[in-house]
């Protein structure tokens, strides 16, 4: 009969995952129901990832033109590997200079502890990769990443092939217990006899680790540093009409206390609508300084969120004809969306998915006319023409009763099994957007706005403990001694 194992782990610090600050330690209890021939007792504690990826056949052919059928592609990175023995204990194993002899364990309960040392900041995987080989992060800013898809089991069940190929890629990190058992050295038994008790962990590193530069930041970055290109070729200032922000890191701060030192960025309308004249065209700006790092319990729509505060609708066009046009929003909806991409040896698949986060539909009239006031838009007209030009109208989202008091991820909701974090390592990259939709009835007429708010990140922790979730270590008050003078 097996023995039975059963490792109990130390809760982390924040009580919920383990994180940076953390130190993975426990006890190891092992149930003999009868005597049992142990060479070691070993604790392993160890990360990596894993991901599959496939190619589509219809564009896969062989030699001469061929169809071949197309081959699974695996990756499999190993963050770290860290190993303690717990039996027999040091002095004995040192006395027995390598001798492999087992020991016989007398039926009963044993009790062993282990602690290891805090996890590295960057992976081990590192050491091995080749010169040219494709990863999603560079080398100087790869970490180690989060935890991926633990129950990755329980999605591969799933009758969903969406959820199926979503499994193909994992971060997962584990504590694992290997007991060698001793045998009579026979030819027709080669190796020794293992059994192992594995645990899965959750593990999420500091904000400050999870963060990652983005194409579109890299650009600001190019575009700051370069003089010129905020100059047009005639010598005209062009700074009132460029919008990028300052590439810094940037944390989400607490409404009270908003940075301005951050730049104002502006997210458009992905697409432009027409209206009713076929000359005019409308659309919806996003103005925020702190959508580019989203924390939770973040507010997004109340004042001084410096999130979804800010939404303009702009128009381009004939003022006159726009007085007489009746433009009313009539439905509001925030989505995120999450793309998470797998890499194994050059190959890549996405897998796409949308959380809702708020759906306000049929907006009273009496609601919509304090969300949307047209009468104190501001006109800017063009120089030819007095009636043509653009019109802004400030959005006042805030103003909604369910909008003002929305903070994000509240619940600290789980999407398909995995928390809601953006990060990126060698092979597996998850990403968010935000999708702010508004639906308007413009003269009967009903047409919808798109915004989406990239590039962005998403963080677990909240925003007032982004460096740590922990709190400082208790440190001893100093002691005062009275002297008489």
């Amino acid at each position: 009969m097996a023995p039975k194992i059963t490792i109990n782990l130390k809760p982390p610090l924040n009580n919920d995952f383990y994180s940076t600050n953390d130190r993975i330690s426990g006890s190891v209890k092992v149930d003999l129901k009868k005597p049992l021939s142990i060479k070691t007792i070993n604790v392993i504690l160890k990360g990596f990832t894993e991901t599959l990826t496939k190619i589509d056949p219809i564009n896969t052919y062989g030699q001469n033109g061929m169809m071949m059928p197309a081959q699974d592609n695996r990756s499999y990175h190993t963050l770290f590997n860290y190993t303690e023995r717990v039996f027999p204990p040091d002095n004995v194993w040192n006395a027995l200079e390598g001798s492999s002899k087992p020991f016989k364990v007398k039926p009963g309960q044993y009790e062993y502890n282990f602690g290891f040392e805090k996890l590295p900041r960057r992976p081990k995987c590192l050491a091995n990769h080749y010169k040219g080989l494709v990863c999603f992060t560079k080398r100087e800013e790869t970490r180690l990443p989060p935890s991926h898809n633990n129950q990755w089991r329980d999605l591969s069940k799933i009758d969903d092939l969406d959820l199926f190929y979503y499994a193909y890629g994992k971060v997962l990190y584990m504590v694992q217990v290997q007991i060698e058992l001793g045998k009579s050295n026979s030819w027709y038994k080669p190796f020794n006899k293992l059994i192992r008790e594995i645990d899965l962990i959750e593990f999420i590193p500091d904000a400050r680790d999870l963060e990652y530069e983005d194409d579109d930041e890299k650009e600001d970055a190019s575009r700051s540093r370069t003089p010129s290109s905020r100059h047009s070729r005639n010598g005209k200032d062009n700074t009132t009409a460029d919008y990028s922000m300052n590439p810094q890191r940037l944390h989400s701060v607490p409404s009270s206390s908003s940075s301005n030192s951050e730049r104002m960025k502006v997210y458009k309308s992905t697409y432009k609508v027409g209206l009713p004249d076929l000359k005019s065209t409308m659309w919806v700006e996003v103005r925020s300084r702190g959508l580019r790092r989203t924390y939770r319990k973040d507010y997004l729509f109340c004042s001084g969120s410096n999130k979804f505060d800010k939404v303009y609708f702009v128009m381009m066009g004939n003022i006159a004809q726009f007085k007489k046009w009746k433009i009313v929003p009539t439905k509001i909806q925030l989505n995120l969306l999450e793309t998470v991409s797998y890499l194994s040896q050059g190959v890549a698949n996405e897998n796409f998915s949308s959380l809702r986060l708020i759906d306000v539909n049929n907006i009273p009239s009496k609601l919509s006319s304090t969300i949307v006031d047209f009468e104190n838009a501001e006109f800017h007209s063009s120089e030819s023409d007095a009636e043509e030009g653009r019109l802004e109208c400030e959005i006042k989202l805030r103003n909604h009763p369910l909008l003002k008091n929305l903070r994000f991820n509240e619940e600290d909701y789980r999407h398909r099994g995995n928390r809601l974090y953006s990060f990126k390592t060698c092979t597996i990259k998850k990403a968010f957007n935000f999708q702010l939709l508004i639906d308007w009835d413009i003269n009967g007429t009903r047409r919808q706005t798109e915004v989406i708010i990239r590039p962005m990140q998403i963080f677990v922790q909240t925003n007032m403990n982004a460096k740590t979730d922990v709190l400082p270590k208790y440190v001893d008050p100093p002691v005062y001694t009275e002297t008489k003078e």
